[in-house]
């Protein structure tokens, strides 16, 4: 065993203003390298953990021990002290770092964590926040030692399915990474309804319609061909029915909050959508968004032609619309956010830094970063960073 040449510092107490700045202060006079630090406070009590390189001290290890006992005795702090080899010192940068947040109890914190255990992955912190009427706990994850993400991804998936509990798990590097532009679906995400589903009811053959579009949302049925097979059963709908039902949409629950504030901040918003440009250029004018990518309905003599017009804006589609918007815009693909609810959405999840599956299908367990349940769309808000001051002072603005 070569020589123990890293010391390993544990401070605990009680917190204060100006703990850090004292013992660093003792390391500099003692020209200690700091390898890694980390500090967490919980209930005014203090953790502070730091390893520091014996090597480069000037003077002895136990004069930089002395002094730093002596400044933790004045402030009433414990200290521990470890001795380290080199080859014990875990290189900061090969740590493969995750952030779990999850809406969910103790119940769920129990459930998540024998997973995390049963897939070898070691969690290095963990903190609570009050979020807009939610608690989330949010967790650090080193998953060096796991032997497959993927399967740790499905599991935590399956699992907040099961408890229906909202959580997302994201990259550190993506999540500390400011988003900037954000693509929503339209149909069951931002609206509360399948538009083609109550069209067909207009035209009488909601069964028919309703069967297919079933198979497309869970991927057992080619979306083109299905949407082409639909859209010819609605021939012949009047463009009057089509305006009723388009000033009938009902958001889904906490858009306009959502929308208003994101929009406060400077994201670039916008829809990506397998359903019709009638409506969702309507919804991009009420809610103000900055683009929209749907499908074109051919329109003749006031009814439609049983028709599409255009390229359809199928799952290929939407994820080159993703990865064109990164190119076109200058933002990275980890600074883009995606919500979506369907098998048609999976690829163009699979872009995005932040990939949010809101009352999905099961299939979209397999990408999506995070799962967020029905009406809970302000979860969103946590994920982002964005805090209840912000929403109340986006929300008193004036348009």
């Amino acid at each position: 065993m070569s020589e123990k040449t890293f010391l390993m510092v544990t401070v605990s107490g009680p917190d204060r203003p100006g703990i850090t700045a004292t013992l660093t202060r003792v390391l500099a006079e003692h020209r200690a390298e700091l390898v890694d630090i980390e500090q967490a406070s919980l209930q005014n009590l203090l953790g502070l953990y730091f390893l520091i390189d014996l090597d480069r001290l000037e003077g002895s290890q136990d004069s930089v021990i002395k002094d730093l006992l002596f400044e933790a005795s004045q402030m009433n702090l414990t200290l521990q002290f470890k001795l380290f080899a080199p080859e014990e010192v875990r290189p900061v940068n090969q740590r493969n770092l995750f952030v779990l947040t999850h809406f969910g109890g103790t119940g769920a914190m129990a459930a998540l964590s024998k997973i995390l255990t049963e897939e070898k992955v070691n969690i290095e912190t963990i903190s609570t926040a009050d979020h807009h009427g939610a608690q989330s706990m949010e967790m650090v994850l080193n998953a060096n030692g796991t032997p497959s993400l993927g399967r740790l991804r499905r599991r935590i998936m399956h699992e907040s399915r099961k408890l229906g509990v909202d959580l997302a798990l994201q990259k550190m590097e993506a999540y500390r990474k400011n988003k900037r532009l954000i693509f929503f679906d339209m149909d069951s995400t931002l609206i509360d309804m399948e538009i083609i589903d109550e069209m067909a009811r207009r035209a009488g053959v909601f069964r028919e319609v309703s069967r297919i579009t079933e198979k497309a949302m869970r991927g057992d049925f080619d979306f083109e061909e299905s949407l082409r097979q639909r859209v010819a059963l609605l021939k012949g709908l009047r463009v009057e029915e089509l305006t009723i039902l388009r000033d009938e949409m009902r958001l889904s629950e906490g858009v306009e909050e959502l929308v208003k504030t994101l929009k406060w901040l400077g994201y670039k918003l916008g829809i990506v959508t397998g359903g019709f440009d009638y409506f969702a250029n309507h919804l991009k004018d009420m809610l103000g968004l900055d683009f929209v990518h749907a499908n074109c309905l051919e329109i003749k003599d006031g009814a439609l032609s049983g028709k599409v017009s255009g390229e359809i804006v199928d799952a290929f589609r939407k994820a080159h619309i993703v990865n064109q918007a990164s190119c076109d815009l200058g933002i990275l693909l980890d600074q883009i956010v995606v919500v979506g609810d369907g098998a048609n959405d999976e690829l163009m999840l699979g872009q995005a830094g932040l990939s949010i599956a809101y009352n999905a299908k099961k299939a979209l367990d397999r990408v999506a970063s995070a799962a967020l349940g029905k009406t809970r769309l302000s979860h969103i808000f946590h994920l982002l960073g964005i805090t209840e001051e912000d929403i109340s002072e986006a929300l008193s603005c004036k348009p």
